[in-house]
């Protein structure tokens, strides 16, 4: 299951947040003969508003099993990293499918994506 990491602080890595991420999946007090879940992938996206020159950072996770993933999120969820709190939720592919749309969370009939953005992926 991918999760979604949204506005983590801009002096962070990727290697900072992978290590925030994995404490969570498997926390101090993780007993050793348990088989736990898996971080398959950690990145950073950062993406530039080419109207307002914002700037923001999101992290994108693959953890695997969903019910480890599940665990991240709430664990993760209301957490600090260097002061910002952290919103961690599912990842939601909103884009849309061949010859018809994706219903979207909570009855939302539209995306409301924002235009002219830069995307690049760490």
């Amino acid at each position: 299951m991918k999760i979604l990491i949204p506005h983590v602080p801009t002096a962070i890595t990727r290697q900072d947040l992978l290590s925030v991420v994995q404490g969570a999946v498997k926390p101090k007090w993780f007993m050793p003969f348990r088989s736990g879940g898996t971080v398959a992938k950690c990145k950073l996206v950062r993406i530039l508003d080419m109207d307002t020159g914002g700037v923001e950072f999101h992290g994108l996770v693959d953890i695997y099993p969903d019910k480890t993933a599940e665990k991240t999120i709430k664990r993760l969820n209301g957490t600090t990293i260097n002061g910002y709190r952290l919103s961690v939720r599912k990842w939601v592919d909103r884009t849309l499918m061949a010859g018809g749309t994706k219903t979207l969370p909570e009855g939302q009939p539209s995306c409301k994506r924002r235009r002219h953005l830069e995307i690049s992926i760490t």
